[in-house]
């Protein structure tokens, strides 16, 4: 029925087995890209999943992602330019995520050829409801044949120039970066915001290295773009009374979420959960926003 909206996350691709999984799949395709281990020193905690990674695009941890400038200290002794500007140029080699990100969303789309649909999802969806996918592929509309104007894929869409990948725009908060202030090895230690220790690097050469890097890190962000998704929802005059989430992880994307609420407000909202992580972020979800009317189902 047309009064029902879809949220759709990676969760429902994972469902037919296509391989878009952070690890291994996108990050064995990120690594293709790198002249060093990157993704694996960006920062300190885990990223095993889509949210935990696109969160942490925001935390950079300068204490080891400066190990890809090791062995390129500026050569002085060298008449060369390329011998000092060589760290500089590092940056350019490495933290190359559009072009992995492509990548990896057109292998996913290609394998849609090869799937079927799921039994439990054919239950589910309804050919006259409305989809937001958080997801590139095409999924929806080659495996359920859901049309293609009842779909809007908020974070972009395989074949258009718009995939987007990344942290809430505003919340970059990079880890604290530890020093040696004598630079003797032994300490002390001074720890401090990693943004004020580069205005603080006398080399021009190095102080630009990380310069561009961390310019780099921050540039790993997506906008909010509520205004896409009110403009598909006006254009369909969308008459919501059932909103149900499938595969998404819950943990990111907060302000579509709130948005939905307060447009339909007196929704009822049915969230299919896999795992206590999932079922965990769906009740903060709910709690947070005050949904009135929600039932959580484990699949």
């Amino acid at each position: 029925m047309k009064n029902k909206l879809f949220v759709i996350g990676n969760g429902f691709d994972l469902a037919h087995n296509l391989p878009t999984r952070f690890d291994p799949d996108f990050k064995n395709i990120a690594r293709k890209y790198e002249q060093d281990n990157f993704w694996d020193l960006y920062q300190s905690r885990e990223n095993d999943i889509w949210s935990d990674f696109e969160n942490l695009l925001g935390c950079p941890d300068f204490n080891t992602l400066e190990e890809i400038f090791d062995g390129y200290a500026p050569d002085y002794l060298s008449e060369r330019e390329s011998d000092r500007d060589s760290i500089i140029y590092q940056v350019e080699l490495n933290g190359n995520l559009k072009n992995a990100l492509y990548e990896f969303a057109d292998k996913a789309d290609d394998s849609l050829c090869n799937i079927q649909a799921n039994d439990l999802l054919e239950q589910i969806l309804d050919s006259d409801g409305y989809y937001i996918t958080f997801n590139y592929t095409h999924t929806l509309e080659e495996i359920y044949d859901i049309p293609w104007e009842q779909i809007l894929h908020i974070h972009g869409e395989v074949g258009e120039d718009n995939l987007e990948l990344g942290y809430p725009k505003g919340n970059f908060k990079p880890e604290k970066y530890t020093y040696d202030a004598r630079g003797k090895g032994r300490g002390p230690y001074v720890e401090t915001e990693i943004e004020e220790h580069i205005n603080g690097i006398e080399d021009y050469y190095v102080r630009t290295a990380y310069t561009e890097l961390i310019d780099k890190c921050k540039s790993f962000y997506k906008e909010i773009r509520i205004d896409l998704l009110k403009d598909f929802l006006d254009k369909n005059q969308c008459k919501i009374e059932e909103i149900i989430v499938y595969g998404h992880s819950c943990a990111i994307d907060f302000d579509y979420f709130s948005y939905l609420n307060t447009r339909y407000s007196n929704a009822y909202w049915k969230f299919y959960v896999r795992g206590t992580e999932q079922e965990s972020n769906v009740w903060y979800l709910i709690g947070g926003n005050s949904i009135k009317n929600a039932n959580i189902i484990k699949v």
